[in-house]
């Protein structure tokens, strides 16, 4: 089970953000010409809204996530690293952990810097390639050290687990019953998983691999001009799911092994010793001195050693998590061995060349997230100054620092917040990622090879008034000092869209009935309009008095939402009629979204479009059919 969860976070679920966003703002920037920006992705939903406000929350929020993310890292990697040197004896386990910290985050940061400052093909690159190798020779260390074809065995193992289970089985469990409280239908028996499980792993990973997201997908499509769709996919996709599963099954797997035999032994001490702690080493009460000759009891022999060498091994200390790293790497102590019998192991050399290479992984982590962070804060430009670079690093520095001080003794807990709160709501952002990339192929299909205008992704006839158009306007000229680049189409809300607006938020069963009429012009359907309009005012009203008397008793909310997503079920049903009459482009998705949380402008949009086509569209369409005339009104208008 432990194999196949890790893998369920770091297969294809892990790597699927990166490639969602490596893909989405590759196409953007090298087929279409837009800025190498997050903001570019969303081209084909908000046109060039994507350059208004709405882009810049876009960029902010992934700059203040990748920030976030990174420093989660590293904050995680400076404790374990501290943990490494403490055992090596390079720092004294009773100085102040805090301050410990405090250093290794700023030597990271300083190299981090020098890295960032030298440049992608310089410090980065070198720097990347030195960890990988660093990363690939401790994996086939270890491999060759252990017991081989276990790993091997393993390895073939949790590959058909994971095809079998991990891609559709593991992804969608949830751990419904597990996540009951005491008092809430909770496992009698219990054996249920504890109710914190989901957030301590699941949601906690995937938040934090997610606030990756733009950090990788952008650094691998600034790396990827030039490439076929297919080699990004094998190289950002396939190539690391496979290394991934080569790591853990080899690494995890060594260290399950080394548990396991601990539990043996410390079995084997009760049954013929009578003393669980017979063998235990004098390093920790977690870990077990392998004996390097059989062990006899009564002429018979109850113990084997089929791997010498590898000693001590250790169960998990759940209150030392750090150090399980460090068990497996001293375990290759090979006693008795050298000249004179007293050589010291492997366990002081691999612990070093963990550390280098940790530190090396995090210092090209800071460097690569200034790097990046820096494009997405310059709106996609590929050169500028070095002290932006500069700034960016000491400020992930600066909130890693921040994160770890303030959270004290619950430091972790303060570092997986972080990724939680930033990373979880980039995932709505990464759906529409993926609706764009499905426009953005189907636009260069239809167009061909070479640049093409990033226009033809819209649609060739949208609303007047977009949904984020309007009133939301004035957000435009907020955040711009009212100096909005006139080419971006933004015009300053009217009173139309502002008492428009508060209309439809208070009494929107009033445009409701004005839009029924309007498509129905011939009066054919009145008293159905009059009904529908009484049905939707019955439930407006009615879900904001029920939710009002969920204060006083929580069964009314239930009913208040019943007969909110009611409404949205009516409106959604009119938009759609609406566009289906005007030859909008859309789908049900919008139109739902659109007709409940966004109902006054939803209504409000329809209004102010009927109103604009009125005699161009309805009325000339109506005398056209009845002269059976199928000639277009307009050259950009046609009637369906």
């Amino acid at each position: 089970p432990a194999p196949c969860s890790l893998h369920t976070r770091r297969g294809f679920a892990g790597w699927s953000p990166y490639l969602v966003m490596a893909i989405s703002a590759a196409l953007a920037s090298y087929r279409f010409g837009l800025p190498l920006t997050i903001r570019s992705s969303f081209y084909p939903i908000f046109g060039d809204y994507c350059w208004g406000w709405i882009g810049d929350f876009i960029d902010a929020w992934s700059i203040v996530m990748t920030v976030a993310g990174v420093c989660t890292s590293l904050g995680l990697g400076t404790m374990q690293l501290a943990t490494g040197m403490t055992r090596l004896g390079w720092i004294d386990p009773n100085s102040n952990s805090t301050t410990i910290y405090v250093i290794i985050i700023w030597v990271i940061t300083a190299f981090a810097t020098l890295s960032v400052v030298s440049g992608l093909k310089v410090g980065i690159k070198i720097l990347s390639l030195l960890g990988f190798g660093l990363g690939c020779l401790i994996l086939f260390l270890s491999f060759v050290m252990e017991k081989s074809y276990f790993l091997l065995n393993l390895l073939v193992q949790t590959t058909g687990v994971y095809l079998q289970w991990n891609i559709f089985q593991l992804p969608f469990w949830t751990s419904a019953f597990g996540g009951l409280e005491e008092g809430e239908g909770r496992a009698i028996d219990e054996k249920s998983a504890p109710s914190e499980w989901m957030g301590w792993w699941t949601v906690f990973y995937m938040a934090w691999w997610v606030s990756w997201a733009c950090f990788v997908g952008l650094f691998i499509a600034r790396i990827s001009k030039n490439r076929t769709l297919r080699s990004v996919i094998v190289g950002c996709f396939v190539a690391p799911t496979a290394y991934a599963l080569i790591w853990f099954s080899f690494m995890g797997g060594i260290g399950l092994r080394q548990q396991r035999q601990a539990l043996e032994l410390e079995k084997l001490g009760t049954d013929f010793f009578a003393d669980p702690n017979y063998f235990e080493s004098t390093y920790s009460e977690y870990c077990y001195d392998v004996p390097q000759d059989d062990v006899i009891v009564n002429g018979e022999t109850v113990f084997t050693n089929t791997l010498p060498g590898i000693t001590p091994v250790c169960m998990q200390d759940a209150n030392d998590s750090n150090n399980s790293w460090f068990n497996v790497m001293y375990s290759f102590s090979y006693p008795g061995t050298g000249p004179g019998g007293d050589f010291g192991g492997f366990g002081q050399f691999m612990s070093g060349i963990s550390i280098v290479t940790l530190a090396i992984y995090f210092i090209t982590s800071s460097d690569s997230g200034s790097l990046v962070v820096d494009t997405l804060a310059c709106n996609g430009a590929e050169k500028h100054h070095w002290l932006q670079r500069v700034f960016w690093a000491f400020t992930e520095g600066a909130v890693a620092t921040g994160l770890l001080v303030a959270g004290g003794n619950d430091a972790l807990g303060a570092l997986q917040t972080a990724s939680i709160v930033f990373g979880l709501p980039f995932n709505f952002f990464i759906f529409f990622m993926c609706w764009s990339i499905n426009q953005m192929c189907t636009t260069i299909e239809e167009h061909g090879d070479g640049d093409i205008d990033a226009k033809l992704m819209l649609p060739k006839k949208t609303w007047q008034m977009p949904l984020f158009g309007g009133i939301f306007n004035i957000v435009e000229f907020i955040v711009s000092f009212g100096r909005v680049n006139e080419e971006l189409g933004i015009e300053f809300p009217t009173s139309k869209h502002i008492l428009g607006f508060f209309k439809n938020l208070l009494l929107p069963f009033l445009p409701l009935y004005s839009i029924c009429s309007s498509i129905d012009m011939k009066g054919k359907n009145t008293a159905g309009n009059v009904l529908l309009t009484g049905a939707y005012a019955i439930c407006h009203i009615g879900w904001i008095a029920l939710f009002v008397c969920g204060t006083i008793n929580y069964g009314f909310v239930a009913f208040g939402w019943s007969a909110f997503f009611l409404n949205a079920c009516i409106l959604t049903s009119l938009r759609m009629h609406v566009r289906g009459k005007l030859g909008i482009s859309g789908n049900f998705v919008g139109d739902f979204v659109a007709g409940s949380f966004l109902y006054p402008q939803a209504l409000l949009q329809m209004e102010l479009q009927l109103a604009y086509e009125d005699y161009d569209i309805i009325h000339e369409g109506i005398a056209l059919e009845e002269k059976d005339v199928t000639e277009p009104l307009h050259k950009n208008d046609h009637v369906a």
